[in-house]
């Protein structure tokens, strides 16, 4: 029979999506003809059984099922045949498993990635842990939470073994507390810098206005040049207490030289100055 030939010729040349059509077409034509359900069957179940991707292995091994299925339904049942279609199904069988156990591999491997990249993931956060130990600037600050965002974004929580849940969790409170301090750190150090810059301010009004108390005491607009450059730029609410201090200092020094509108004028410039 041509189609025969032609099946078996595309089977030859390993083509055997194109010997697939054909073999289907031809069993579908003689459902009840043994030898052309064997053949048939047995090219479903080999390319099945190749170490190909598991989609067109599952994919042949339930065109081979169809087919046992249609042949059992039309065959001519007799002992011979029955002991043939049994023998069929055992194929099948150890066909499928054969293919679960390469899925459940596949699987294995694909959860131990996922298991290798979560536990990456974990160490990269311990590194950054580290860093945040000593972070006391905004601008590490904000990498490192750009950073620890990133790493979030990459974890696979789902596939978390125990071990990796605990240590997870035990990470995310640490970071919790960690974040917490490295902000009060950032802060304290930013008011810090504001006070001692603050105070380096505040000298150079009292220097400025001890050496050329003149130029201030009898120009109003030099007065609140000084004054809006130097000591009342700045923020009561953050400064120590230290820094109050010595700015009340300065203040006193001043305001004691002025005269009775100049005292007027000065009290007028500390409520107009902006603050930085």
């Amino acid at each position: 029979m041509e189609e025969i030939i032609l099946f078996k010729g595309l089977i030859t040349q390993n083509k055997f999506w194109d010997a697939h059509t054909v073999g289907k077409n031809l069993f579908c034509k003689f459902p009840d003809n043994q030898d052309i359900f064997d053949d048939y069957f047995g090219f479903c179940c080999t390319v099945a059984s190749y170490p190909i991707e598991t989609e067109t292995r599952s994919f042949f091994l339930k065109e081979a099922e169809v087919a046992l299925s249609i042949f059992s339904e039309r065959a001519k049942m007799s002992i011979d045949i029955l002991k043939f279609i049994e023998k069929k199904r055992q194929v099948l069988i150890n066909t499928s498993y054969a293919i679960n156990q390469k899925i459940e591999e596949e699987l294995d491997k694909t959860r131990s990635e996922i298991i290798e990249a979560n536990n990456s993931y974990l160490r990269e956060l311990v590194s950054l842990k580290g860093e945040f130990l000593v972070c006391n600037n905004q601008a590490l600050f904000d990498k490192l939470i750009s950073q620890m965002a990133t790493i979030e974004e990459h974890f696979d929580k789902e596939s978390f073994t125990d071990t990796q849940k605990v240590q997870y969790d035990s990470l995310t409170r640490e970071f919790s507390n960690l974040v917490s301090k490295s902000m009060a750190a950032i802060t304290n150090t930013s008011e810090i810098e504001y006070n001692k810059k603050a105070a380096k301010s505040f000298k150079a009004a009292f220097d400025l206005f001890k050496n050329d108390s003149d130029r201030y005491t009898r120009n109003e607009r030099n007065l609140y040049e000084l004054v809006a450059k130097h000591l009342f730029a700045y923020d009561a609410k953050r400064l120590f207490n230290e820094t109050l201090v010595y700015y009340n200092h300065v203040y006193t020094y001043i305001f004691n030289k002025l005269s009775d509108e100049g005292k007027f004028r000065f009290t007028q410039f500390s409520f107009d100055v902006p603050k930085v």
